[in-house]
């Protein structure tokens, strides 16, 4: 305040205003280190939910590889328990051969016994472990009532871990067996039972003293939280923040992890956010004091700016996460060796499985991985050479020298690449596409080479990946084809063109009528219909997938809804998701929406998902089906036994329905590998509770095998093509089929 308004106020409010004045930076003071305070508990509060939630997601992680660990270990118990329902035993020598392999295949597994009636008459090896021949299980009072509960859950139990006759302290993991009987009633046969070293077994799932976690397992007998230590501190139960559920034979474990050093006390401290608050706090405070010293701190702040300046041009140049060159440089050294006249060659590679890492391990290990590989790059490339990242999980290189050499590092490159990359403990393996441009054969431009070498990158992925093509003027002839197909199917999505045709599937034996499948056609204004062979391929890989799969879901409810009004409802209507929709969409939330929409019944709709996606997706693809068919959604897998799936895991998948791949029906009756296979895949998908359906069935003599093994439904050109709704509607009335439903 001036002194001249000073000199204004009454005299006995001078005094008052001084020490109003005084008080005024300690009043500012004294709220700023409250909001300081505060700010620095709520950023304590964030960071220790970071860490808790990093620490829950490690936690899965190593359960889910539990989980993996154990069925991979007891499910090499499943083909002498298959064989033995088949046959009725196995012979001596047929088991000493299956479990020698069995634990020549995992190095934790102790012994593997038959124990018939619940008597052990046969153990592998025998050496060490001959006191347990003629062993009762009804002797051991310890370990007989798990015996009993796998023969009355009918269905595997882990016990243990437990001190053994033999010696040890291992898990015993029981696996009852039952025979078929007369009509249909099967009886209790003995069980299979496989002993497992605890130690080695943890170890193998990532669970060992040198994890960067302090962990630790409890759940004896699969008793989750209520079963005693198996593994680990028992400490850590005390006051568990972080732990998850592991699924085991029987019942379940409680893993349970903290930080090395414990979970630290709340303090804000720490936070870099009350520092920051407070410092603000101070400089405000002082701001009149720091008046005299604004020309050093001008003279220091411009200073700070002729270095970022120098951080701008050299972010400019080159990539933030591998300090290679980026694209600006790159396309200015390109240009400068093209100008020298040397022979060289451009290289564009990308890397396969990129996405899967960072989808899976999340974009810091992404990062990791991209420098990972330029230092592999870099280590295989002779000094001479440039290379550069041209941004995602593509690199560009300008390989000096004549065709053989450069095709040997073109090599050399994508082999380092197959070498495991170790992603903070998660051994991670990936692969190389390459595609080459050599100047002057391919271009004499810069800009020329680099897209021919990114056009031949591209054939060589749709060539199978893992490999490299050098560029050809036909590939550039099949891009534009492509190009110029992809934009009639934007086109066509723009104008519908795109309609549902229908093939019936019918119960095998009454041939009744118990649901379609709807399938996707194309109908060019100018070229007619288009094979779905031809776009569904490249709607993946442009990502037009998921508008083309909300199209479907749109044109499948309201055919369902105008059915439901003629009162021609033909059953369930099948239609396809692709790993696209799965992956980057809700699709839940897309069906839910489209069925209230069209006012439709979930019961009448059946999602069908391909095996391949359940391999490449296992998490994913299992959280979508188990939310589809908790809304009343039937699910299927399409395309059963081209996936290489476990009965194992299939067994728990929240799926209602199998359907056999035509490639396994189209051989029946007559060679016998087919029938076997098609018998085992309809015997077990029964045996684990699904419906069977038999895609692809084209003769009398495939329908009557299909018929005699038992498989529930069939789809075929002999009992029906795919057609058009209105032309369904008239096969049906031609068939006299009513409705249902």
């Amino acid at each position: 305040m001036s002194t001249a308004n000073e000199k204004d106020l009454p005299a006995a409010a001078k005094p008052l205003r001084r020490r109003l004045q005084r008080l005024l930076p300690a009043g500012f003071a004294a709220i700023g280190i409250g909001l300081a305070l505060l700010l620095g508990h709520l950023d304590e509060q964030r960071d220790q939910g970071e860490r808790l939630a990093a620490i829950n997601a490690r936690l899965g992680s190593l359960g889910a590889g539990l989980q993996a660990q154990l069925r991979a270990t007891y499910g090499e118990t499943e083909g002498m328990a298959q064989l033995i329902i088949a046959d009725g035993k196995i012979s001596s020598v047929h088991f000493q051969s299956m479990a020698r392999e069995a634990l020549s295949s995992s190095p934790y597994m102790r012994s593997i016994t038959l124990a018939p009636d619940d008597v052990i008459d046969e153990v592998y090896p025998l050496q060490g472990n001959e006191v347990l021949l003629g062993l009762d299980y009804r002797s051991l009072p310890q370990q007989y009532p798990l015996v009993e509960q796998a023969r009355e859950r009918r269905d595997a139990v882990l016990a243990g871990p437990m001190k053994l006759l033999e010696g040890g302290y291992s898990l015993v993991y029981r696996r009852p067996v039952f025979l078929p009987g007369k009509r249909g009633v099967s009886f209790y046969w003995g069980s299979v039972s496989v002993v497992a070293d605890v130690e080695h077994l943890l170890r193998a799932a990532g669970l060992n003293p040198y994890n960067p976690l302090q962990l630790a397992i409890r759940g004896t007998d699969g008793r989750g939280a209520e079963g005693g230590m198996i593994w680990g501190d028992e400490r850590l139960f005390e006051t568990p923040r972080a732990s998850v559920l592991v699924e085991v034979p029987g019942g379940v474990w409680q893993l349970v992890g903290a930080p090395p050093d414990g979970w630290p006390l709340a303090s804000p401290f720490r936070s870099p956010l009350f520092l920051l608050a407070l410092g603000c706090t101070a400089l405000f405070s002082l701001f009149v004091a720091q008046l005299t010293r604004s020309q050093r701190l001008l003279a220091e702040r411009n200073a700070e700016l002729g270095e970022s300046q120098a951080q701008l041009q050299r972010l400019a140049h080159y990539d933030v996460i591998t300090e290679l060159p980026n694209r600006v440089l790159f396309q200015q050294q390109l240009q400068a060796a093209i100008a020298d006249g040397h022979g060289l060659a451009v290289l564009m590679l990308d890397i396969d499985g990129f996405k899967q890492v960072n989808d899976s391990l999340g974009h810091a290990m992404g990062d990791l991985l991209l420098r990972l590989a330029a230092e592999r790059f870099e280590a295989t490339l002779p000094a001479s050479d440039r290379l550069c990242r041209l941004g995602g999980d593509e690199f560009a290189f300008i390989l000096f020298g004549n065709h053989d050499p450069v095709i040997e590092r073109a090599q050399a490159l994508l082999a380092c690449l197959r070498r495991p990359f170790d992603l903070q403990g998660n051994a991670t393996l990936v692969t190389g596409s390459i595609g080459l441009a050599c100047f002057p054969q391919h271009g004499i431009a810069a800009d020329t080479l680099l897209r021919h070498a990114d056009t031949a990158m591209y054939a060589a992925k749709e060539a199978g990946r893992n490999g490299w093509r050098a560029y050809h003027e036909d590939m550039t002839e099949r891009l534009q084809q492509r190009l110029v197909l992809e934009r009639n199917l934007r086109r066509a999505l723009q104008c519908n063109e795109f309609e549902l045709w229908y093939q019936p599937k019918l119960a095998l034996g009454s041939g009744r009528l118990q649901g379609v499948e709807a399938l996707l056609r194309w109908r060019d204004p100018e070229h007619g219909l288009i094979s779905p062979g031809e776009f569904i391929p490249l709607a993946e890989r442009t990502g037009l997938i998921l508008p083309l799969g909300e199209r479907v879901l749109e044109l499948a409810c309201a055919q369902l809804a105008e059915w439901r009004a003629l009162g021609c409802l033909p059953g369930t209507l099948a239609i396809n998701v692709a790993a696209l929709q799965i992956e980057r969409s809700d699709y839940v939330a897309s069906l839910r929406d489209t069925l209230q929409r069209f006012d439709i019944s979930p019961a009448l709709l059946e999602v069908e998902i391909t095996e391949s996606l359940l391999m490449e997706s296992q998490q994913q693809a299992f959280a979508v089906l188990a939310r589809l068919r908790a809304m009343g959604v039937v699910t299927a897998v399409d395309d059963f036994g081209t996936g290489y799936s476990s009965l194992a895991y299939l067994r728990s998948l929240p799926i209602d329905h199998l359907k056999i791949d035509r490639a396994f029906v189209k051989d029946l009756p007559d060679d016998a590998h087919a029938v076997a296979i098609a018998q085992a895949i309809i015997d077990l998908g029964h045996a684990l509770g699904f419906r069977i359906t038999a895609e692809g069935i084209e003769t009398q003599a495939q329908y009557d095998f299909l018929c005699d093994a038992g498989c529930d439904q069939g789809q075929g050109y002999l009992l029906g093509r795919p057609m058009p709704a209105a032309q369904l509607q008239a096969w049906m009335a031609a068939q006299q089929i009513s409705d249902p439903v």
